[in-house]
């Protein structure tokens, strides 16, 4: 199965309400203000990397000058959400 890429409008529906818990404090926690800087997060992560990948094996990667860095691993459906956000 071909690696999804996802823009940051794309990442964003993704992501909704923070899911993932891309945007957590160190011990897992949701941070103060979470939804109401979400938009903010997310467009620094897309400052960070140019754009975020999915693989088959729910890995999810920051794409920069053509290099995978490892954001989160085997995130559960990861894939089959980001494949219905790109339907």
């Amino acid at each position: 199965m071909k690696d999804i890429i996802l823009a940051k409008e794309e990442f964003k529906l993704f992501d909704q309400d923070d899911q993932f818990g891309f945007f957590y404090d160190e011990d897992g926690w949701p941070k103060e203000n979470a939804a109401g800087e979400f938009d903010s997060n997310v467009d620094n992560l897309y400052k960070k990397y140019e754009y975020i990948v999915v693989d088959s094996q729910d890995n999810i990667y920051g794409i920069k000058n053509g290099k995978k860095e490892l954001e989160m691993g085997n995130v559960m459906e990861a894939y089959d959400i980001a494949r219905e956000v790109k339907e």
